[in-house]
């Protein structure tokens, strides 16, 4: 996926990110009792949430002060060497930028946070949110060498602050998902048919060359693109292995549209001669997974835990007979396939840690994921049904993008 720059994005990017610093990041920071977030960066181990913030391009240390102070007011203060201080003023973010030369960061940072008076200090370390666990262990070291122990005593991990200003989706960054997700839908729609698809000639690269014209006539780009035959092989590229009848075709797939992000699965069959539906063992593997997706989209609602919905799939799928898929039910989406938000998955504390216990809020988007994974000696091995949605959640539950996969694609 392309990374577009400030000035390049055509959806007002700044202005969006300056809505959520003025806005959500306030209010997260009151609900989680936090007085002051420190972003604190530099060249070569930029800190990711440093874009967020307006520090996405500075070379020596550079820091974001954000104060909410005990009447409320909401300061802000950047701190820059002096030839990074430009393009942070002209973001407009801040009220303050403060320019060092020769003396360092260590008198503006020590006199704006020991002046702040802070009770609890949030920083960018996170055992579970990557985009909160910026700051390094080098960077950390030196704030606390300057501020002392009494100082770095307050510090708390950022991750429930960065989820809350991140996770939420403005209503103009939904519709734009939900465009980029019904014209994946429409590109899938039109590759898994009998114009694109001919047993014993096309390969998974040609289907993906496919995608891609497609992608490419509606004035989007690829964000990523798999396409698997026979046995799993996760994400992966498409071979140069040819389609023949009786096989499964799963497509894991998604676009950029004005920088944001679809990821969408679908699953066809390639029908033998004679044959008017799949063997029975797909079709069952099918249904199922339609019905987990169902029990999911019923669980995912304002206040619900990430835990909860997963659960709720698993529950159908493995009540079917089948044993759990290996991985999350669903991701936060956005402009990253893989975007901000809880996460919709087991409680395996090792891999998911906290998130899948994070209450989801409206306003966030997902794609969710749930499916059915067997062996089958017809598929040469474990295969999954590839199904995939793209969804917003709504104060009253979730709302699917598009049309959702309800029955199985069959070419002939």
């Amino acid at each position: 996926m392309s990374v577009e720059t400030v000035d390049q994005e055509p959806t007002g990017l700044t202005a969006l990110r300056r809505r959520r610093i003025l806005e959500a990041l306030p209010e997260a920071m009151k609900a989680r009792d936090v007085d002051l977030h420190l972003v604190f960066t530099r060249e070569n181990s930029r800190d990711p949430f440093a874009e967020e913030v307006g520090l996405g391009s500075v070379v020596a240390r550079a820091c974001g002060i954000f104060h909410l102070d005990p009447s409320g007011q909401f300061h802000r203060t950047a701190i820059a060497a002096s030839y990074d201080t430009t393009p942070i003023e002209e973001t407009g973010f801040y009220e303050t930028v403060f320019p060092y030369k020769e003396q360092g960061i260590k008198p503006f940072l020590m006199k704006t946070i020991v002046g702040a008076g802070a009770r609890r200090i949030a920083i960018n370390a996170s055992r579970d949110l990557t985009i909160a666990d910026g700051l390094t262990s080098g960077m950390r070291d030196y704030l606390e060498a300057v501020l002392g122990p009494d100082i770095s005593s307050r510090f708390v991990s950022s991750e429930g602050i960065v989820l809350a200003m991140l996770g939420r989706k403005f209503p103009e960054e939904v519709a734009l998902i939900e465009q980029a997700a019904v014209a994946t839908q429409e590109i899938l729609s039109e590759v898994l048919s009998a114009s694109t698809v001919c047993a014993g000639v096309t390969t998974e690269k040609d289907i993906g060359a496919s995608l891609e014209k497609k992608t490419k006539e509606r004035g989007m780009e690829v964000a990523f693109t798999t396409v698997v035959v026979g046995p799993c092989r996760g994400h992966c590229s498409p071979s140069d292995r040819i389609i023949q009848a009786g096989d499964l075709i799963r497509i894991d797939f998604g676009v950029v549209h004005k920088g944001y992000c679809s990821d969408i699965q679908r699953t066809a069959y390639v029908l033998r001669g004679g044959e008017t539906d799949p063997p029975a063992e797909i079709r069952k593997m099918f249904d199922v997974t339609v019905a987990a997706h169902e029990a999911a989209l019923a669980a995912l609602k304002p206040g619900a835990t990430g835990l909860a919905v997963d659960s709720a799939a698993r529950r159908v799928i493995e009540a079917a007979g089948y044993k759990g898929y290996p991985h999350a039910a669903g991701h936060g989406l956005g402009r990253k396939v893989h975007d901000v938000g809880p996460l919709l998955g087991p409680d395996w504390p090792e891999r998911y840690g906290s998130l899948v216990r994070t209450p989801i809020e409206p306003g966030q988007v997902f794609a969710l994921e749930p499916m059915v994974y067997t062996t089958l000696e017809s598929q040469g091995g474990e295969v999954q049904i590839g199904l995939e949605e793209d969804l917003v959640v709504e104060p009253e539950g979730a709302r699917v993008f598009g049309k959702p996969q309800q029955e199985l694609i069959l070419i002939s």
